[in-house]
Parts: C-alpha cells; structure tokens; sequence
C-alpha cells in the first residue's frame, strides 16, 4: 500500500491555497486544524523542488525556530542545506530512499524517522517513482524534535508544541480540550501552549499517524 502524498491531483489544486501557520506568542494556546493538501507549495532554498510547510515556530531575524513540511520526491535531488538547523526526516511511503552525504550513507525506510545535520551536504536516490517525505527542522540550541510514527490505540503526553499527521486512515483525538475530533487523512492537528494528555485511536487496519513533539529550549534544559 503507498501512503505518498498526491499533490498533484487537479480537484486539490483547484481549491484556494491555505498559508502554513506560524506559531502564536508565549504563553497563548491554539489548535488549528490543517488540510495538508491545500498548503500553497514553496520552492526549495536551492532550486531542486517544492516543499509545502505546515507550521513553523516563530521568527526571530527572519528565520525560525522550528518548521515541519511536506516534500514530494520526483528524482535524484540534493538537499538544501540549513547551517546550525538538526534535521528529522520521515519518509511516508513504502520501501527506503538512500541518502549520501560527507559522512557517509543513510537509509530512510518507511515509518522510522532518520536524523542528519542541516550543516551536511545531502542527496537523495530515489526508486522509480515519486515519494512524499515528512521533514522536521529544529535550530541548534533553541528547539528540539521528537518524532514518532504510531499505528495503535495509546495516550501521549505532549511538549508544548505537537503537531500530529495523519498518514493513512481516520484517527480519533480526544483530550480534556477536544472532544469527538476526526483526523482523516493527509490532515494534521497542530496544538500549542496545552502540554495536556491526548487519546489518540486508529479507525480500521492500516492506519499511522506521525506524531511531531518540538521542546523549545532554554539554558537550564541545555545543562541537562
């Protein structure tokens, strides 16, 4: 079964585009709900593709923080590469993908999160067809990513920050705040400043969901 995501299908594009969201001011609280398939398409930093950005943190000297997109795979790319940023990268289809770079190979397989350096110079092989990846980007010493990929019923405690994607199948989310919430898919719930319990359940075989937690750091976290 592939789980990539079609972009390209003319009933999607024909819709108006949605901007991503930035992340609201300290100490506000918000839950937004995001079609990933309607978010206006950005060109790469290097030229080599598109990317569609769901949520970012908030900007300080026009860069942020933290930003969680959605690229689709065409060919043999290289990476755009985001010097002082940690990379997480999750490929949301069948099989694995091979990554290169100055130190040394990387497999991408599907449904386990692969970390890199943004400061490495990075390529990707691709199978015979296109493939859709789920990148997450923290700035060193301000912001850091967990990422987990989940296909059954649990109870997860959040950050902050947490932004869930659901990948294939229907799933249902509930927490003190939020009642009766389908997530179909390719849509993603992005909550912030409510690090409260959440239910999360699948709803049929098949189903998976990424689960994006981002921890803002400060100088007592670092000594830790």
């Amino acid at each position: 079964m592939h789980l990539f995501f079609p972009w390209r299908t003319s009933a999607w594009s024909a819709q108006a585009p949605v901007e991503s969201f930035a992340a609201p001011a300290a100490a506000t609280s918000a839950v937004r709900f995001i079609d990933c398939r309607r978010i206006a398409p950005e060109p790469w930093a290097n030229g080599g593709g598109t990317t569609r950005t769901l949520a970012r943190g908030s900007e300080a000297g026009g860069e942020a923080a933290w930003r969680v997109s959605v690229a689709t795979l065409e060919g043999p790319a290289k990476f755009s590469q985001f010097a002082g940023y940690d990379r997480t990268l999750l490929l949301v289809d069948d099989g694995a993908i091979d990554l290169h770079s100055q130190d040394g190979p990387l497999q991408a397989r599907a449904g386990q999160p692969v970390h890199f350096s943004g400061d490495l110079h990075m390529w990707v092989n691709l199978p015979a067809r296109p493939v859709s990846v789920l990148n997450v980007m923290c700035r060193r010493g301000e912001a850091r990513a967990r990422m987990n990929v989940v296909s059954h019923s649990l109870r997860l405690t959040p950050a902050a920050t947490q932004l869930l994607v659901s990948l294939a199948g229907q799933w249902s989310v509930e927490s003190s705040l939020l009642r009766g919430v389908a997530l179909a898919p390719f849509h993603a719930l992005w909550i912030s400043g409510r690090p409260e319990e959440l239910a999360l359940r699948p709803s049929g075989p098949g189903a998976q969901l990424a689960s994006v937690a981002i921890d803002l750091l400060d100088e007592d976290t670092l000594r830790v």
